[in-house]
């Protein structure tokens, strides 16, 4: 469903109520400044019985093909990105620690 709105066309999904402007401009990568940026579902979790860790809801995250290629793989083979991820696309500084992690593999944690 659209409306207008001073922005722009504003669309709103009437299944899960999200809202986008229709001709906004592409989302970047705040690392490498691409517009190759995707949403995955992150994983939102917290501890139900001592130390269980439950999936309780998910959210949409940014990942940028080229900055969070492996994190890409990962929700490409059918998981939830982690919620302690930090996607290059939102914040450079992820970008540098996972560099100075000298070739070693990404630990992914739930």
């Amino acid at each position: 469903m659209g409306s207008q709105s001073p922005e722009g066309i504003r669309i709103r999904c009437e299944k899960c109520e999200t809202e986008w402007l229709r001709d906004a401009e592409p989302e970047r990568c705040a690392t490498c400044g691409g517009t190759e940026v995707v949403q995955r579902q992150r994983a939102l979790t917290q501890f139900s019985r001592g130390s269980q860790l439950s999936i309780v809801g998910f959210t949409a995250v940014p990942l940028c093909r080229v900055c969070d290629a492996e994190m890409l793989a990962w929700a490409h083979a059918g998981r939830a990105v982690p919620f302690n991820y930090r996607p290059a696309a939102l914040d450079p500084e992820a970008a540098k620690e996972r560099e100075k992690q000298d070739g070693d593999d990404v630990i992914i944690t739930p």
